[in-house]
């Protein structure tokens, strides 16, 4: 776990945003969709220390003061956002000085909650506030197998999935099959992970395996030495070979 460090703003996911670079070449971004569906953990030592990595769980709420302290927050309609970085929410909450109930919405990194939380997405299991001093954990994997995930520097290369174990990269004439692992977050565990990665990303016949992590709900940033693959989801449907 790195210790929290200033967040430069991220584009939506909606769409490809460009920046010209100073030899005038365009350079694509991976948008950010932030995560939502379940509770969020408040860590009780925000400002990590020396020997602090993770979670702390905070438990001094509720009633009687020995609850762990979360915000439930849901996406409106109860179905997480694939391809929008901008949605509204509805949370439930029992940290003190949060209504019990209300609304919010996320938009990129961005995670506003009405009366009780305002910060950014660190990473999709992370999240803190805009004064650093609340810091919330969220168990979280993205389903890979909904969409076209697409090569976003030129869109020319292609991948879909059948599960988190195996999938395929939409080469002609035949698809070539792609074996990966995702290490799932578990943030209540002392020692994690307390990020869902994705420790190997093997393309078959295409060398050594990559590594990666999620940008948000439907962006992969892969790396194999100096390489870099970048992901992100798009509208389709993929047929991989089992």
């Amino acid at each position: 776990m790195q210790r929290l460090r200033p967040l430069i703003p991220v584009l939506s996911a909606a769409m490809l945003a460009t920046l010209g670079s100073c030899g005038g070449e365009t350079i694509a971004l991976l948008g950010f969709i932030g995560s939502a569906g379940g509770d969020w953990l408040q860590d009780d030592k925000p400002s990590e220390q020396a020997g602090q990595v993770g979670l702390q769980l905070r438990s001094t709420c509720g009633p009687a003061g020995n609850d762990n302290c979360r915000i439930n927050i849901q996406p409106n309609g109860g179905n997480e956002s694939l391809f929008s970085s901008d949605f509204d929410l509805t949370y439930t909450s029992n940290l003190p000085g949060c209504p019990a109930n209300g609304t919010g919405r996320a938009s990129g990194r961005r995670l506003a909650l009405t009366g009780c939380f305002n910060g950014e997405y660190v990473t999709i299991n992370q999240s803190v506030s805009d004064d650093g001093a609340t810091r919330m954990f969220f168990d979280f994997t993205p389903d890979l197998t909904q969409g076209i995930w697409t090569e976003i520097q030129t869109g020319t290369r292609r991948f879909g999935f059948n599960n988190d174990t195996v999938g395929c990269e939409l080469t002609t004439p035949t698809p070539t099959r792609v074996s990966l692992a995702v290490s799932r977050s578990n943030v209540q565990n002392a020692n994690g992970p307390f990020e869902t990665t994705i420790p190997t990303f093997t393309i078959q016949n295409g060398g050594a395996a990559w590594q990666g992590r999620f940008v948000g709900v439907s962006g992969l940033r892969l790396t194999r030495g100096t390489e870099v693959l970048e992901l992100e989801r798009k509208q389709g449907t993929a047929n991989c070979p089992p």
